[in-house]
């Protein structure tokens, strides 16, 4: 059988209750498929989420205690200031220019440097980003998660990772050179993709077939 990696990403953790804390279901879940399949994580985690939930010591070193476990950012607030939510959505880095930019990552790295760790890759919330913004992003991280069929045409002058196969559908799952990339939310009512009941028992079906057909190696990103 072909020898193939499996990527599972989840967006939008947070020092909130139900959003990636410990004891929460989803974070059970987590630990179980790790334990039953040996699957790894990249947690795409906003560092100050909606202006509310700032990412805390104590919350980044319950994560960076798990060797299957990579942390990496998903933009600062997750939120937008210029446009309204209706307009584009939470996509934070699409309304940035270059000096709006410098200033986000700044103020988010910075976070990140405070709470003991430095993130290698980056993705944009809601995938939508400038390429004033992108530019920033690049001069910044070793890497970043892209959606093939979102901001094309911008240009990144770093490595770039793609796929985005949801953890709740497999009539479409492909493969991105020899890696399976699956990209999921941690919660949120607006996603059909989340760690819920469902798509947890849903997602090891489909780990199931993909295990019966190639020989998997679970990796994080930064490991491909």
């Amino acid at each position: 059988m072909t020898e193939t990696n499996l990527v599972v990403a989840i967006d939008d953790l947070h020092p909130q209750k139900g959003w990636g804390c410990e004891g929460d279901i989803q974070v059970e879940y987590l630990t179980e498929l790790n334990k039953k399949y040996g699957v790894k994580f990249n947690l795409f985690c906003p560092s100050y989420y909606h202006n509310e939930y700032p990412l805390t010591k104590d919350w980044v070193s319950y994560w960076k205690q798990f060797d299957w476990v990579e942390l990496s950012n998903h933009g600062h607030y997750h939120d937008v200031k210029k446009y309204t939510k209706e307009e584009i959505g939470e996509q934070e880095f699409l309304e940035l220019n270059k000096d709006d930019a410098v200033d986000r990552v700044r103020d988010s790295l910075n976070l990140w440097e405070q709470c003991g760790h430095k993130p290698k890759g980056f993705r944009a919330p809601g995938w939508g980003i400038s390429q004033e913004a992108a530019e920033v992003v690049s001069e910044n991280f070793e890497w970043v998660a892209q959606h093939e069929q979102i901001n094309q045409g911008i240009r990144f002058d770093t490595k770039l990772y793609w796929g985005a196969d949801g953890i709740h559908q497999s009539d479409d799952v492909k493969l991105y050179g020899n890696t399976f990339m699956f990209q999921s939310h941690i919660q949120g009512d607006w996603n059909d993709n989340t760690w819920d009941e469902e798509n947890f028992n849903y997602f090891q079906r489909i780990l199931d077939y993909l295990l019966s057909q190639f020989t998997i190696e679970f990796k994080t990103i930064s490991e491909l």
